[in-house]
Formats: C-alpha cells, sequence, structure tokens
C-alpha cells in the first residue's frame, strides 16, 4: 500500500547508522531465542520489530502535557454531580447500561484511581511544538501495558551500544505501582484465560512487592482449563460486610478489570458487576470510567466552553486533539459531503471495530437511522507518520504508525494525587490506513533518544 505524502520519521543520521548494525537476521534470531527462553506463553505469536521507534527526549514534556490536559478534563468530567454528567455525556446504550442498570454515578467513591491508554497521532515532525493528537481513550482492559515493558528491555539488552543514549520507560512497573496506592493485593478479573502481557505484569508485582491474582468468576459459568492456564483462580465473588472476598477468605485490597467491555459483556456479567459497584473494595480502573472510554468524549473534549470550564482555558487541548462532532449534529450532513476528510467511530466501538473511512463512510452513513446517529461520532481524519520496522515475522517496510500513551492517575478530592506518563508503545501497518487496537500490524518499541 502507498502512502503519498505522509511524514517520515527517521533518526538522526549518526542514531540511525548506529541502529542499522543491528538490523539483521543474526538480531531476529538473538531477540526470537530470548522471546522463547522467557517462557512467556504465546509471546512468539506476536509480530515485533527488531527496529525502535525513536522520539527525542525534548518530545517528552509535550507527550506529558497532552496526557496530563486529557487525564484532567475527564476526571473533572466524572467528578460532577449526576445530574450533570447525564446532561454533558451523549446516551447511547453503555452509556445508559452504566448509569441506569449499573448506576456507577449513585454509589461512586470519592477517589478515582486507575490508567489509561490514549492511542495518540503523531503527524509531522515531534517537535516540542507539535503535540500528539488524541484519536481515542482506551480505559478498562486495554491491551499492551506489560509487554510493552518486556520488549523494550528486551531490545535494549541486544543492542549494548545504545544503552546509554535510548531510554525504555518501564509501563508494568508504573501501573504497579499505582496499584499499590490502593494496597498490595490486587483482583484481576479474566475470563477463562490470559496471555503473556498478564503473565508479566505478574512478574513485575511480585519483583515489586505485590500480589496480583488472576481470578475467573464462578459466576460467569464458564470452562477453565487448569492445565493450560495455572495461574488462573476459578473462584465465587461475595460480599461481607459490604467488601469482596473471593473463593473462601481472600480479601484484595482492590477490583481489577482485565478486558475491554461490550454491551454484551456488561450484561453477562451484570449481577456481578452491580455487586462490586455496591461495595466498598474499590476499583482500579472503575467502571466509572467507561463513560469517558466512549467515542463520545471526542466530541466533549472538542468543546470550548468544556475546556474552558475543566482547563481554564477554551483552547486548552489545543491542537492536542482532533475536530469531531455527533453524526447527529446539525452540522455533519455538511461535513459528510467531504468524506475523505473525516472517520466514522461508533461510540461503542473498540479496538479497531466499526471505524470507516472513505467508501465505507458514506456507505455506513447511509444504513444508519437517524434515530441512532447520536450513537455515531465523526472525527476530522489525520496522517499518521511514516516508520521504518522489521518485524520478527515479516520483512522490512515502511509502515504508519499510532502512538500509544500509557497514563496512570489517582484522584480524589478534585485534584490529582498522583499523575504519571507510565510509557509508550506503538503498532504499525502497511496493509490499511487504520492501525487497530489489537493485533492491528505489528508491534514496536518506542525509546527515548537522550540526546535530542
Amino acid at each position: 500500500m502507498k502512502f503519498n505524502g505522509y511524514y517520515r520519521e527517521r533518526p538522526p543520521m549518526d542514531l540511525d547508522k548506529q541502529i542499522s548494525i543491528y538490523n539483521n537476521s543474526d538480531q531476529k534470531t538473538n531477540l526470537w531465542n530470548s522471546f522463547v527462553d522467557s517462557e512467556l506463553t504465546g509471546v512468539t505469536d506476536d509480530d515485533f520489530s527488531i527496529l525502535p521507534r525513536v522520539l527525542p527526549a525534548s518530545y517528552w514534556p509535550t507527550i506529558k502535557r497532552s496526557a496530563y490536559l486529557i487525564t484532567k478534563f475527564t476526571l473533572e468530567l466524572l467528578s460532577l454531580p449526576e445530574k450533570e454528567i447525564r446532561a454533558i455525556v451523549p446516551k447511547g446504550p453503555i452509556r445508559d447500561h452504566l448509569l441506569d442498570e449499573l448506576e456507577v454515578l449513585r454509589f461512586r467513591r470519592g477517589r478515582i484511581t486507575g490508567s489509561y491508554r490514549f492511542d495518540m497521532a503523531i503527524v509531522g515532525s515531534p517537535d516540542p511544538r507539535n503535540p500528539p493528537q488524541l484519536l481515542e481513550i482506551n480505559e478498562i482492559g486495554f491491551d499492551g501495558l506489560a509487554r510493552s515493558s518486556f520488549f523494550q528491555k528486551t531490545l535494549l539488552e541486544h543492542m549494548p551500544t545504545l544503552k546509554k543514549r535510548l531510554r525504555m520507560i518501564d509501563t508494568a512497573a508504573a501501573e504497579v505501582r499505582n496499584m499499590q496506592r490502593l494496597g498490595n493485593k490486587i483482583a484481576r478479573i479474566q475470563y477463562d484465560s490470559y496471555n503473556w502481557d498478564e503473565e508479566y505484569l505478574l512478574r513485575t508485582a511480585e519483583r515489586l512487592g505485590s500480589e496480583v491474582r488472576l481470578v475467573c468468576p464462578r459466576e460467569f459459568d464458564l470452562d477453565v482449563d487448569a492445565e493450560s492456564y495455572p495461574q488462573l483462580y476459578h473462584q465465587t465473588f461475595k460480599t461481607q460486610n459490604q467488601r469482596v472476598v473471593i473463593g473462601k477468605d481472600w480479601r484484595p485490597d482492590a477490583i481489577n478489570m482485565s478486558f475491554a467491555y461490550t454491551l454484551k459483556d456488561y450484561q453477562e456479567g451484570h449481577h456481578l458487576y452491580r455487586r462490586l459497584v455496591r461495595s466498598t473494595t474499590p476499583q482500579y480502573g472503575s467502571f466509572l470510567t467507561g463513560l469517558v472510554a466512549s467515542k463520545s468524549i471526542l466530541v466533549l473534549l472538542a468543546d470550548p466552553a468544556l475546556q474552558k470550564r475543566f482547563l481554564g482555558k477554551e483552547n486548552a487541548l489545543g491542537s492536542s486533539i482532533l475536530p469531531a462532532h455527533l453524526l447527529s449534529a446539525p452540522i455533519a450532513d455538511e461535513l459528510t459531503k467531504r468524506p475523505q476528510d473525516w472517520v466514522i467511530k461508533h461510540a461503542d466501538g473498540y479496538g479497531g471495530q466499526q471505524v470507516f473511512m472513505n467508501q465505507e463512510l458514506e456507505n455506513k452513513i447511509r444504513k444508519i437511522p437517524r434515530s441512532r446517529r447520536h450513537e455515531w461520532v465523526l472525527q476530522k481524519k489525520t496522517e499518521l507518520n511514516l516508520i521504518e520496522v522489521n518485524g520478527l515475522l515479516s520483512r522490512p517496510k515502511r509502515a504508519i504508525s499510532d502512538l500509544g500513551v500509557f497514563v496512570q492517575y489517582d484522584w480524589s478530592n478534585g485534584r490529582f494525587q498522583h499523575f504519571e506518563v507510565g510509557g509508550l508503545m506503538c503498532r504499525a501497518t502497511n496493509k490499511s490506513l487504520k492501525v487497530n487496537v489489537s493485533g492491528g500490524g505489528l508491534q514496536v518499541a518506542v525509546l527515548m533518544d537522550r540526546a535530542r
């Protein structure tokens, strides 16, 4: 696939020359052997680039500032009285389920602790005056958190001459440290399995003195293959004195959800989730934040009045966000006359699902009844930067790439008790204009160049 007119990111000539030393089949073999030796289940199923994406260290404060402002906006919104939140957040299937069935606002606590992954686009030079642009927000169960740490660490170990120049950020450790703000015993809810991402998170937690258990609730009525997934507990959840108790007597300090939720997921686990929401056991990455994982948040972030209310300035987010409108807005009919300029996303879609552009966009809009247009978001299309990649399981190529920005937060009494940009990673593809959240092309380590 050809990407005409896209900006091509390249390291400085001296750094490019040093990296090129490792761009060969021997490096692929060395990395592959390290992956196998890690004994992480299924780690060799994923395609990773042996070439990192290198951003200048001077760009780090710009990324951090954009992430801080977007995070603050969402948490200010979630701290409003219920009546105001209902008036601001557009209606939609998941929004209505969270508010009316799980009653996340009625039973919310004053403290919100958890993490986001912001999928962002760098368009043009990664210059401090050119912040990354938000594509979407992911909250519960986002992918890549621990694998980012593992792959960056492994890659740097096999690039010894660059260890002093390139810096990695340990996302898994940042996540565990933030979990520890709620306690050292965390129950992470799984379905009937887990992947190597979670395995590496468990290893990190153990190294930092925490106990993270992967638990498949018996309430899901699923068959668990204990031989294939020996670190997965299959136990019941009950409540004693308003606190969650798992199995016979394990009382976690907090509950963490490990997967992204569709409306079907919410409905199937409804009775369990109602009990969790009503308990006093804190949630790390609470159901409450599902209200801002909807693509509708893109429209709210673009609202100058809300920016001024939550961040103090009408243009506080500046070029960190893209223009976005509900498909039901009066302006939408005029905008969709230029389908090449826009992307349409279902408010409750995730993982690259229900995203349409170009001819697909025109065809999809014709099929959406006007009564359901409030469930769709128009977002300005942007051109992701091109980077050079060379996959463990694929050939060298030039591909477009997004930027995953991992954020850990602890919010209470209307302000941050803790905020951290805990890591970066990205995915790259040369087969589509879309880089999907899960399995969208190969995965790429993001390292910071201390010399710039």
